[in-house]
């Protein structure tokens, strides 16, 4: 982690910082969310499946190697993939299938947005930009910016990393419980650091989001346990994964369920 924090800590950029993290840290992103924290994947699916009308114009931002692209242009969406890592981009391409309606860029979200024109899409889905962002200003614009691309009733989805549960995951998941002493968080606001990724409060997403002009329809815990219990969730047997899968989005969208995961799914207008 020390050798994490001295690389990325010596870049200033976001977008060089993001792009560090995936080219010499997380460099299987794509199998964290298909092998065992594969809730919130279930979940995303879930809900853009009863979001998105048939055939809908799609731009995936931060959509690394394909995690929602792929099932979506299978769907029959038109699907505009963008992300800042190359490994994450050629990967998706040679994932692509004959007759897909996908297409992949290169390109930091923010770039690839402002070369779009107005009320081109029916869906920008922004799942991974948050988590970069460092600035207060950057997320407002972009978000600000995607909101320009949406036809009229077309949707914004947005996806957060609950600062609160960190604090839980990396203590019940650390050697000896030594986050809840040691961890880099402030211990009277238990305000983590926001580092090597960018946590919010559920009210700090509520105002971000307010005050970039969207209007939210949804709320979903997208992921619930399963960080913090990521070695149980990976021995379900196909059962018992359909069956708490159930049970999850009997929970998600329960005000009182809302703070118990590591990711929040925004669906904005």
């Amino acid at each position: 982690m020390d050798e994490l924090k001295n690389r990325l800590m010596s870049l200033e950029d976001s977008l060089e910082r993001a792009r560090a993290l995936y080219e010499e840290f997380f460099t299987r992103e794509d199998e964290r969310l298909s092998g065992s924290l594969w809730l919130e994947r279930m979940t995303t699916l879930h809900v853009l499946g009863q979001e998105l009308k048939p055939g809908s114009r799609v731009m995936d931002l931060g959509c690394g190697a394909g995690v929602y692209s792929l099932p979506l242009a299978k769907a029959g969406h038109s699907v505009l993939a963008v992300d800042l890592v190359p490994h994450h981009v050629e990967t998706l391409k040679g994932r692509a299938e004959p007759g897909m309606a996908l297409k992949v860029l290169c390109q930091d979200a923010q770039s690839a947005v402002d070369a779009q024109e107005d009320a081109g899409f029916d869906a920008v889905l922004c799942l991974g930009p948050m988590y970069h962002l460092r600035t207060r200003a950057e997320r407002l614009r972009l978000m600000v910016s995607c909101r320009r691309l949406l036809k009229p009733g077309g949707q914004l989805f947005v996806s957060f990393i609950n600062n609160d549960w960190v604090i839980a995951e990396m203590t019940l998941n650390g050697e000896d419980a030594a986050y809840i002493l040691e961890g880099d968080y402030d211990q009277s606001t238990f305000r983590c650091e926001d580092f090597p990724f960018v946590f919010h409060t559920l009210d700090q997403a509520d105002a971000e989001l307010r005050d970039a002009g969207l209007v939210v329809a949804r709320r979903v815990n997208a992921d619930g346990l399963n960080e913090i219990m990521s070695e149980k969730f990976s021995v379900f047997t196909p059962g018992q994964r359909a069956a708490w899968f159930r049970y999850h989005l009997y929970l998600c969208e329960q005000p009182q369920h809302l703070g118990a995961c590591n990711h929040w799914l925004y669906v904005c207008r």
